[in-house]
């Protein structure tokens, strides 16, 4: 069953994960974007509900969304020392998320929804 409330888009952009109060950053790139969240590689599986502060790039020069997010799920990449991490975002502004429903949009007409 899907629990998703916002559809997925394949999109590979530049994305910034903290842990609050760490000094540990993951740096890493998206698979797939949501106004409600991201699936991203990661080095390391970071456990079901860990908190991060994310810095999304959505486009070169331009300043990055932030939001406050929560770690859905990991799995193991088959073949490979790497994690998929699913992120949720738990607080985003409402000017950040028209920004990123906006770049959605139209990302949506040249990338397809993914149906997982």
């Amino acid at each position: 069953m899907e629990r998703r409330s916002a559809p997925r888009i394949r999109a590979y952009r530049p994305v910034r994960l903290t842990p609050p109060g760490s000094r540990h950053v993951i740096e890493t790139l998206t698979k797939d974007l949501s106004v409600g969240g991201l699936c991203c590689v990661s080095g390391i599986p970071l456990p079901v509900a860990t908190e991060l502060l994310v810095e999304l790039m959505l486009s070169t020069g331009a300043e990055p969304v932030t939001a406050r997010a929560r770690t859905a799920w990991f799995r193991a990449i088959p073949n490979s020392e790497q994690f998929d991490l699913a992120v949720a975002f738990t607080e985003i502004e409402e000017e950040t998320k028209r920004r990123l429903s906006m770049y959605l949009d139209h990302l949506s007409k040249i990338s397809p929804l993914i149906n997982v």
